[in-house]
């Protein structure tokens, strides 16, 4: 197949993270509904949801070098051809089980497509902006969250089968991500992998980049907690606290607030990685104060703007986090030091998503936000004195750097 310039491949890959990103945010969309239909609880809707962080998380641990055995295109076909799997899943979904199994599909395939596609974009960059590839992941991320959010609120609103249509829309676009995949080069695998044989060896830090890595990991992890927040309870919120039912209102506001994040994103792609972490924190913080008061004077404007400024702060902080990681990662370790970064991401997410639905379940929606508010405000709080210590935007990556995993 006739090789492809690295611009083209830069943005095939942009692409892919883009449906990536758009299978994972899908049902959340549709969880409301769901609960009424087939009568689920919060605790079973929100639990739906923290499957993926957790199926991810193994993955990222058990195969995040795999791509150095069988390349990194064949790596990401696989992870294609499991979202897929977990598109079509959730397009033929008769009960609840089908959701928990496409779940462990779109985490499966998102585990092997996201640490790759973070590395592919700094290994495709056509610029010599070092700070582009970071800001241009955090922008697939959001764009894809706008995509899934007002595709499927739309759908849900105005087409027939509101359970099952937009999956089948999202399995199109899988598709089509798997035939671009294959015009991708694919690079050789390392000679000392093809000599020992594949191992797990999933995720690794190299030494000396162990201070940078807590803080990229806590930035982009303290944005994705907080985007969970909203991405798993933010249309119930609307919908119990604030009093909209209107799903296409709350996808309009959901989505609204995930097309900022592509906006502060661009605005950290002209800033250094630590600049953009500081105002994520300060930003988080502040949308905690904004969603806690939302949900107490049941103020839809409020919780308006809480979203906007959410959408700005996650899109600073991740852009931050991953932007550090990115530019620092040494290149015979780039897809496992992403992967490290993203761990931490997703286990924040899970544990910010499942915990905010147990909680609601057991002391009730505005208990739940103020305790989600506290602990993601003080993580936010830690995050923003490391970051003011921290007085390097980067630090040059090692060429042969040992490593602890």
């Amino acid at each position: 197949m006739k090789s492809i310039s690295s611009k083209a491949a830069f943005w095939i890959v942009a692409w892919v993270l883009a449906i990536s990103f758009w299978s994972s945010m899908a049902p959340s969309i549709v969880f409301p509904v769901y609960a009424s239909q087939w009568h689920l609880s919060r605790s079973i809707t929100t639990g739906i949801f923290a499957t993926f962080p957790i199926v991810l998380i193994l993955v990222l641990v058990l195969l995040g070098n795999i791509s150095d055995y069988i390349g990194r295109r064949n790596t990401l076909i696989t992870g294609l051809i499991f979202l897929l799997n977990g598109a079509l899943a959730f397009a033929l979904a008769s009960n609840m089980y089908w959701l928990f199994a496409g779940r462990v599909l779109q985490g499966v395939g998102a585990g092997l497509t996201l640490g790759l596609g973070a590395a592919a974009l700094v290994e495709f960059n056509p610029t010599s902006n070092k700070k582009l590839p970071g800001s241009v992941n955090t922008i697939t991320q959001a764009v894809g969250m706008f995509l899934a959010t007002i595709i499927g609120a739309a759908l849900i609103k105005y087409a027939p089968w509101p359970l099952h249509l937009n999956y089948w829309v999202l399995s199109s676009l899988v598709f089509i991500s798997i035939i671009l995949s294959f015009f991708l080069p694919q690079n050789k695998t390392l000679e000392s992998a093809r000599k020992s044989g594949w191992k797990p060896q999933g995720v690794k830090v190299p030494r000396g980049l162990w201070g940078l890595y807590v803080l990229a990991a806590l930035a982009a992890g303290t944005g994705m907690a907080m985007g969970a927040v909203f991405t798993s309870l933010g249309a119930q919120i609307a919908r119990d606290v604030v009093g909209t039912k209107d799903i296409l209102v709350i996808g309009t506001v959901l989505s609204i607030s995930y097309l900022l994040i592509a906006v502060s994103a661009t605005i950290a792609g002209r800033l250094g990685p630590v600049t953009s972490i500081r105002a994520g924190m300060v930003s988080i913080i502040l949308t905690m104060v904004l969603l806690v008061t939302a949900s107490e004077l049941h103020s839809f404007v409020i919780f308006v703007i809480s979203s906007i400024l959410g959408g700005l702060a996650a899109g600073f902080s991740i852009a931050g986090g991953i932007g550090i990681a990115a530019i620092n990662s040494p290149p015979q370790y780039r897809v496992q030091f992403l992967s490290a970064v993203l761990l931490v991401c997703y286990l924040f997410q899970g544990a910010s998503a499942y915990g905010g639905g147990v909680a609601s379940t057991a002391y009730g929606f505005s208990n739940a936000i103020w305790s989600l508010a506290v602990i993601v405000g003080f993580v936010a709080l830690i995050t923003l004195l490391l970051a003011t210590k921290n007085r390097k935007e980067t630090e040059p990556a090692p060429a042969a750097p040992n490593t602890t995993g």
